[in-house]
């Protein structure tokens, strides 16, 4: 069903204007939003924490609201990119990053000749951060295997016809250290709650959470950089993507790995959490991000929604993130 829905998604996007598009998918999610009533009560929790107020504040409740209908607007682009190319796709790319700009900041990663670790969050059109990186190097994207063999081979053909290169999830990590030996780029999107037990502790907008560490694993054992950074959209949702490098972080070994990992992961999180900040409503994380809030254990509907640049496998670079599919269910 998931498969011929995505399928009839894709055509009726590629024949609906944009401005149409929009004005169905965000009230569509606003539905869902008002509707699954512990869903709206998570996200209003997290934006109530990202604005320092009480999940009752009004300015909480709204921000929820408006991520949703945000969410419902992206993915009405998202169904729509199989219809589009990368030059059509490129053409709506403006990089906000200050001089000398995202690009610059990837070859001088690159010029490391170490690989790059590129960090993302379900921030923005996510998906739209690959296609653009993966129009100046080569690209790779941790992918989980979707059960129904159609769906797998349609999400990944969508990611091939960008020109990423796909690294299963399920796989041994030994792919991704080899993609970056060989001064690859590999993205990951790092934003997944975990339990204190198994995930790194760090502050994020102000409060203890728990997230994987495999991005600093990987950049540790590599000597990899990691690129911190998203594709947003502005507030109107016109149709132009602006492209963030929030920061270029270069790992640095103490000694001591552990503190090493938290220290790491500390930064790629911070650098995160300037990029949310300036535009919370479009965090699509619908699932509890710090502890304490209820259903912890809860999948993000964000989670059922293909992405071109998802997260990371097994061992170290199975808590490198959340990969998005059917498989994190």
């Amino acid at each position: 069903m998931v498969y011929w829905l995505t399928r009839l998604a894709s055509w009726l996007t590629g024949k609906v204007p944009r401005r149409a598009r929009l004005a169905l998918g965000g009230p569509l999610t606003t539905l869902v939003y008002y509707a699954w009533a512990s869903k709206r009560r998570v996200t209003i929790a997290n934006m109530a924490q990202i604005i320092g107020a009480t999940p009752d504040d009004p300015r909480a409740r709204q921000l929820a609201r408006q991520s949703w209908r945000n969410y419902g607007r992206y993915l009405s682009d998202f169904f729509y990119l199989p219809n589009a190319t990368r030059e059509q796709v490129m053409a709506r790319v403006r990089d906000v990053t200050p001089a000398p700009g995202a690009f610059a900041g990837l070859d001088e990663a690159a010029a490391l000749g170490k690989g790059t670790i590129i960090a993302t969050a379900h921030f923005g059109a996510w998906d739209i951060a690959g296609v653009v990186v993966a129009s100046k190097q080569t690209l790779y994207v941790l992918a989980d295997t979707f059960t129904d063999p159609r769906m797998d081979d349609l999400i990944q053909g969508q990611r091939a016809h960008f020109g990423l290169r796909v690294l299963r999830a399920e796989k041994s990590p030994r792919p991704i250290l080899r993609a970056l030996q060989d001064n690859q780029a590999v993205a990951i999107v790092a934003d997944r709650p975990l339990p204190a037990s198994e995930g790194t502790p760090i502050t994020f907008f102000g409060r203890r959470c728990y997230v994987p560490g495999g991005v600093a694993q990987l950049a540790l054992l590599s000597g990899a950089p990691i690129a911190v950074g998203c594709a947003r959209y502005d507030d109107q949702f016109s149709s132009t993507y602006y492209l963030v490098l929030a920061e270029l972080i270069y790992p640095e070994r103490t000694g001591d790995r552990q503190a090493d990992i938290i220290r790491l992961t500390q930064r790629v999180y911070s650098a995160l959490e300037r990029v949310i900040a300036e535009h919370p409503d479009q965090w699509f994380m619908f699932r509890p991000f710090w502890p304490e809030q209820p259903e912890q254990s809860a999948t993000a509907p964000a989670d059922a929604a293909p992405a071109l640049a998802t997260s990371a496998p097994a061992s170290a670079a199975a808590s490198a993130g959340g990969a998005q599919g059917e498989a994190d269910d």
